[in-house]
């Protein structure tokens, strides 16, 4: 197993949930942890067990403008942009919303729930495909709110 296989299992590793996964091929055995602040990694080859700390870059946040507003989803569910496949969108991006307007529709159990916008502003970026699953909590559009 070289560098590359390693480095391609590591990033396939971070953008998942799995905590730990175990590899072993006919060069030896990779096993990845995640962990607290960084991530273990060892590799054993032939009697030795080398163990390497990677420790993932410190990418700085971008700046995020502080009248921008996330709304997030209230449940689990599958996330809809309009009321029905054939009907218009509730927003579109550079769309001005006001407070209590709907956002999108989120189907938990056959059942149609409504998301409201809780701010007025205007709709800078939409996070979520249509159609697509969502969690309780996972942001689904930023909201530029006048200052």
């Amino acid at each position: 197993m070289d560098l590359k296989d390693i480095k391609a299992i590591y990033k396939f590793l971070k953008d998942t949930d799995i905590v730990e996964i175990e590899v072993e091929g006919k060069d030896g055995k990779l096993r990845l942890r995640r962990g607290g602040a960084g991530h273990e990694v060892i590799v054993e080859k032939a009697g030795q067990a080398p163990k390497v700390e990677v420790e993932p870059k410190k990418e700085a946040a971008p700046s995020k403008p502080d009248n921008i507003r996330i709304v997030t989803s209230p449940m689990v569910g599958t996330f809809y942009r309009s009321p029905s496949p054939e009907a218009q969108s509730f927003v579109e991006m550079d769309s001005f919303v006001k407070s209590g307007q709907a956002l999108c529709i989120i189907e938990a159990m056959k059942l149609m729930n409504e998301v409201e916008s809780e701010f007025s502003g205007k709709v800078v970026s939409i996070l979520v495909e249509n159609g697509q699953p969502v969690e309780y909590g996972e942001p689904l559009f930023h909201i530029e709110v006048s200052k």
